[in-house]
Order: C-alpha cells, then structure tokens, then sequence
C-alpha cells in the first residue's frame, strides 16, 4: 500500500509483522481510521439508547419532583379538609 507523499523503504529489519516494507509518511493527513468507520454501526444505535434513557429518567424525575411539591402544597394546607380530631372536639 502506497499512500501519497510516502516514500516507500524495503527494509527486513523492521519488525512489521512479517511484511519487510516500512512507509515513512511526510505531509500525510489520515481522513478516517478503518476501525472507527466500522464502529459506526454500533455506535450510533448505542447513543440513541443512550439519549433515550437519559430522556426518561429526566421525565420521571421532574415528575416525581412535581409530585412532591403538590404533596408538600397539600400537607401544609390542612384548613380545607378536617381531620378526626377536628370532628372529635
């Protein structure tokens, strides 16, 4: 494999599993490693999972955290309703 601007050197010294040719890049830029383009297909369905649960567990506390404030709200306003020991008096 070539890449543009290398120059290549035949060399059995190098240890470069078994190949015998090194490439000395100068002025290279590597658009994307092969790795991370076969990750993709993983990856984005992971974050959507990702996203989506962070959504829920968003929903779910801001729902619970409203419930709460609405509890509190009617615990302390106890002059609505009465209670046995007002009906007992």
């Amino acid at each position: 494999m070539l890449v543009r601007g290398a120059e290549p050197n035949v060399s059995t010294s190098d240890n470069l599993i078994g190949s015998g040719v090194s490439v000395r890049a100068d002025n290279v830029v590597f658009m994307a490693d092969h790795s991370v383009v076969l990750a993709l297909p993983a990856l984005i369905p992971a974050f959507v999972i990702v996203g989506v649960v962070l959504y829920v567990v968003a929903k779910d506390r801001r729902a619970e955290r409203d419930e709460n404030a609405e509890n509190a709200g009617d615990a302390n306003d106890t002059s609505s309703t009465p209670t046995e020991d007002d009906e007992n008096r």
